[in-house]
């Protein structure tokens, strides 16, 4: 872990940061309101403060050339919704002309691929690190049905791991026990660890769970489509900020 290369998304030692890679995994359904239109969320991610923003390098090229500064996180590798197999979309030497100051990847521990993705992500953090580009890491756990599960035991290891070869950011699935946080961050000592904010669910229990986790340590949020597919997302990218900033989000 290099803290410096991750400091450009933290504010007051926490992240916010806006995930807009889902166009290459998901179906286009998720689409809601104005949300496929790219410059509608670089515009939200602005009026929300993001700490920063992902995309893959095909919406980082409009980004680039309508110069918008929401420090930028180009996500390297996409998965086929036929096969599930893991592929590399982008490279670390493309991310970085492209103006990003970080890339991300997935490891799906548990999964027929894990010991290849471990593999190239440790080159891949390497490369980074030596471009002076920060490291992120999806640290899943899915089972033989590739469905997210819930294993303290089995996220342990996989930060640890993500912790030794490179990741200067994790971020981990929802978790069922909030004291776990506790226990990972004794397991990596100062690598910050966000929480993905997964399938959109009800403004109501996106703020008390994200207030839940604030309250227990976490060290942010890396979201998406529980901010821009609701019709106010901007109001509740404020109200999430607050959260983060430990400010009741009850009063604007």
């Amino acid at each position: 872990m290099i803290k410096k290369y991750i400091d450009p998304f933290f504010k007051n030692n926490k992240c916010f940061i806006l995930a807009y890679d889902h166009g290459s995994n998901k179906n286009t359904a998720i689409f809601k309101n104005e949300s496929s239109n790219p410059k509608y969320i670089f515009e939200l991610a602005k009026n929300i403060n993001a700490t920063g923003i992902i995309l893959n390098k095909g919406l980082a090229e409009i980004y680039r050339e309508n110069k918008y500064t929401t420090p930028l996180i180009i996500k390297l590798d996409a998965k086929s919704e036929n096969t599930q197999k893991p592929i590399l979309i982008c490279s670390v030497n493309y991310a970085q002309k492209l103006g990003a100051k970080a890339i991300g990847y997935t490891i799906y521990f548990g999964s027929e691929y894990e010991s290849e993705q471990l593999k190239i992500f440790s080159e891949l953090a390497e490369q980074a690190h030596q471009s002076n580009m920060g490291v992120i890491l999806w640290a899943y756990i899915v089972n033989s049905k590739w469905e997210h599960i819930y294993d303290e035991q089995k996220l342990s290891f996989a930060v640890r791991q993500a912790y030794e070869i490179g990741a200067d950011l994790i971020k981990i699935s929802n978790i069922d026990n909030i004291n776990i946080i506790t226990n990972l961050q004794k397991i990596v000592p100062n690598l910050p660890i966000a929480i993905r904010g997964g399938d959109n669910i009800d403004e109501n229990n996106l703020l008390e769970k994200s207030k839940l986790l604030i309250n227990q340590g976490i060290n942010g949020f890396i979201i998406g489509r529980n901010i821009w597919q609701k019709n106010n997302a901007h109001d509740i990218g404020k109200k999430l900020l607050k959260i983060i900033l430990n400010k009741d989000w009850r009063y604007r």
